[in-house]
């Protein structure tokens, strides 16, 4: 017989140890379930960080963030 282990029945162990849980990977990652949760489509996580190294490039001098690293 199982038992729940994390609240709201999100893990379940039985007597042997073994474990029933739920794994959500990647799910806010996929534009239908951003669209459906947020009603607006989101930006991928590629045009984010693309995004994110175009403004570095335009607003950083060279080397800049290379010093801070060293």
């Amino acid at each position: 017989r199982a038992h729940p282990v994390l609240p709201d029945g999100l893990g379940w162990r039985n007597a042997a140890g073994n474990v029933l849980g739920v794994y959500l990977h990647g799910l806010f990652e996929d534009p239908g379930v951003l669209r459906a949760l947020f009603g607006a489509a989101a930006p991928t996580l590629d045009s984010v960080f693309d995004g994110l190294a175009d403004f570095i490039d335009a607003h950083f001098q060279p080397g800049v963030l290379r010093s801070l690293i060293d």
